[in-house]
């Protein structure tokens, strides 16, 4: 929006706008002052019906660009009053107060044509044939030319008649995207995040950028065509340097565009796809690599002892992501290890504080040298980022002990389901 909607304050348009003030011999009133509130209503052209015609109101760049005409012509009687100043024609009247502008003009005829937001035609003693006049004198036209144009006026006079035009400003060649985030957080020094725009010729980066808390709303100017040819979003996470120009397999959230824009979640199939509000587990305290039975609260696992059977039920996840064990304790978080499969070892077995025993084939870890007593501290399985940006726990956790009791080896204990207080969502639109 031109700055003239808020800078230029005037009443009632300013000059004649009663239709009263307009003379039917094509004069405009002179009478101008201050006043409160904006001077447009919110449109640069507006045409209404008088007494013998048409008053046109400019606001701007359109008035900005007129003022100009007028002030440059030399064919224009010219004046101050309560610093703002006037130029006029018989027909055309602009004031400014230098930062913006605004215009009347009378004519018997005024309208929208294609390809312009006002029309105005007339003879050779109407406003037409003023604008004519002010825009051959700035140009310096010749009295054989029968067209001449300033800006965004455009003049052509016949053996009769003037008609003059004001041509409709082009549509800006970007569009804003909008893009507001909740549940996601600052990734690190080696890593971004970055959206994308889906087209019918791939992917299309809309820009990379960091959060600085769990919740913003960030803005990126986007080409006009690529938003028109724009199907779906995604967001995903990537190495700050040395980063392949294609999208990495870390998809966090996605969503379809529709006419208000597009919702963003990490269960739409173009990210994560998966739904964690249906997911629960358990886990157990033991050290099956000690033959101490008394340490048994410094380990822990995700398997059911009666059944020889996986404690967790979790979706299985796409390419970029893994799930990830913590326990959780006053110097805070330590890992468990990396997992794929609620089955089968997790990345690093038994753990690097383990003892010398075997230990089952599921995700867990034993910390006998040195020791952890895990009684009081909390119990977290995470959704991680591949490759990890960080040592910490990633800001998707869908399962949570938060203090893990004392009921003796091998008893479970469930995870609660914390899916929907860690979710990620936003939504993204084209203004």
């Amino acid at each position: 929006m031109n700055k003239a909607r808020h800078i230029l304050l005037l009443t009632a348009l300013a000059f004649g706008a009663c239709a009263g003030d307009v003379q039917p011999e094509g004069e405009v009133s002179e009478d101008f002052e201050l006043a409160g509130g904006k001077a447009d209503g919110g449109e640069d052209v507006a045409i209404r019906a008088v007494r013998g015609g048409s008053l046109v109101s400019l606001f701007g760049e359109p008035a900005s660009g007129l003022w100009t005409i007028l002030e440059d012509s030399g064919l224009r009687v010219s004046r101050t009053r309560s610093g703002l100043e006037l130029v006029r024609t018989r027909s055309i009247a602009c004031i400014t107060n230098r930062s913006a502008a605004a215009c009347q003009i009378f004519t018997h005829d005024a309208s929208e044509v294609e390809g312009f937001d006002l029309a105005i035609h007339g003879s050779y003693s109407s406003s037409a044939a003023d604008l004519y006049a002010s825009i051959a004198a700035v140009t310096g036209a010749s009295r054989f030319d029968t067209s001449v144009s300033y800006g965004d006026y455009l003049c052509e006079r016949g053996r009769s008649a003037v008609w003059c035009g004001l041509r409709a400003a082009e549509e800006a060649e970007t569009v804003e995207l909008e893009l507001s985030l909740s549940g996601l957080g600052d990734l690190g020094p080696d890593y971004v995040y970055e959206g994308w725009i889906i087209t019918s010729d791939g992917p299309i980066t809309s820009g990379r950028f960091d959060m600085e808390s769990a919740s913003e709303t960030l803005t990126f100017d986007i080409d006009r065509a690529l938003a028109e040819d724009t199907t779906l979003f995604v967001l995903t996470i990537e190495p700050a340097i040395g980063d392949d120009p294609a999208p990495a397999d870390t998809h966090v959230v996605a969503g379809a565009f529709g006419p208000a824009g597009a919702e963003l979640t990490t269960i739409h199939p173009a990210a994560l796809g998966t739904d964690f509000t249906e997911s629960f587990g358990a886990y157990i305290l033991e050290t099956p690599s000690s033959a101490d039975p008394s340490d048994y609260n410094q380990g822990v696992w995700f398997v059911d002892p009666s059944a020889g059977a996986a404690s967790l039920d979790l979706p299985t996840l796409p390419a970029g992501w893994a799930y990830e064990g913590w326990v959780v304790g006053e110097d805070g978080p330590v890992s468990t290890g990396i997992f794929l499969s609620t089955t089968g070892e997790d990345s690093d077995g038994a753990g690097p504080a383990a003892g010398p025993l075997g230990t089952p084939p599921f995700p867990g870890q034993d910390f006998i040298d040195p020791a952890r007593d895990l009684l009081g501290g909390a119990v977290v399985i995470s959704v991680e980022p591949v490759p990890d940006n960080s040592p910490a726990p990633f800001f998707l956790k869908p399962l949570v002990d938060g203090e893990v009791d004392d009921v003796g080896p091998g008893t479970l204990q469930d995870l609660g389901n914390n899916a929907e207080a860690t979710a990620i969502f936003g939504f993204a639109s084209f203004n």
